[in-house]
């Protein structure tokens, strides 16, 4: 029976140590150096063999995790918890304002396992940004300021991270982030995370616009405009949008409204309704406000 039992945890490491890292973003050569083989992890995560006590606190290392977070992790974790965290967050964007209230029943109370309080400031900036409604408190902007600001290697949740909370950050700390990122660029712009490094870079950009920095904004502006990005629709239609409006800022004529406003027409046929909707807001706002 202690045997069986046995058996048991050490499953729940393998299948919590994979769940981790998928949800995480790394790939089994990812984490494999001179240290661990990928085929050392490989049998590890399918049952095979086992690893030595060294080597796994080596390699929950490699996950940005500590060993408590592991243990943590190890004793509730939900191998889907991850993915179910982002398709809510994705179908808030989608759903729009009918998405609140299952969002908000995903908010977890008086979290205390770090990834669980970062999820719920993930959530919780989503909610704000659509419903223009307080949820975030000053000391959650200091405790993703932290987290971000403490890993060294980031992975696709730092970096997802960071696109979902950018609109509650200020300008300097969405400028600094930006940074950070850019310098990972030959990890996520060549990897499978290219769509999400574009798109938290021209999400940094909007952030930047509406809090007027210009500066900062022209620095992303035109670092994104060094990407090949044309085979994604969405990143070139919102970068193409966001490039009008910044035109219109400058300079805000007659002619660069037009320019914008025949932009959005051309594109409203291509099914986009909602980012179109939001960028004619956007624009009567600022020509509002000059």
């Amino acid at each position: 029976m202690q045997y069986d039992d046995f058996e048991d945890d050490v499953f729940d490491i393998q299948a919590t140590f994979k769940a981790l890292r998928k949800a995480r973003g790394y790939t089994q050569a990812d984490l494999a150096d001179g240290t661990v083989s990928k085929s050392l992890i490989s049998k590890f995560e399918s049952g095979i063999s086992m690893i030595s006590a060294d080597k796994m606190l080596y390699l929950i290392s490699k996950l940005n995790m500590t060993a408590n977070e592991f243990v943590a992790a190890l004793t509730h974790y939900q191998p889907d918890h991850m993915q179910r965290l982002y398709q809510t967050l994705n179908q808030l964007h989608l759903s729009g304002l009918q998405g609140v209230d299952s969002s908000e029943k995903l908010i977890i109370e008086k979290a205390t396992d770090k990834f669980d309080i970062l999820s719920n400031i993930m959530i919780k900036s989503a909610l704000q940004e659509l419903t223009g409604q307080h949820y975030i408190c000053e000391c959650e902007k200091y405790i993703v300021g932290d987290y971000l600001t403490e890993i060294d290697n980031w992975t696709e949740f730092e970096v997802k991270l960071l696109y979902y909370v950018s609109p509650i950050l200020d300008s300097g700390d969405c400028r600094w982030f930006g940074e950070i990122l850019i310098e990972r660029q030959s990890y996520f712009y060549h990897g499978a995370h290219r769509r999400l490094f574009i798109l938290t870079l021209i999400r940094l950009y909007q952030c930047l616009l509406e809090h007027g920095t210009l500066d900062y904004a022209t620095f992303f502006r035109d670092k994104i405009c060094q990407l090949a990005f044309d085979d994604h629709l969405i990143a070139t239609v919102k970068f193409q949008i966001l490039r009008d409006l910044h035109d219109y800022i400058n300079k805000p004529t007659k002619e660069n409204v037009i320019k914008a406003e025949r932009y959005l027409d051309h594109i409203e046929a291509l099914g986009v309704k909602s980012i179109v909707d939001d960028a004619r807001a956007r624009l009567r706002r600022q020509n509002e406000h000059d």
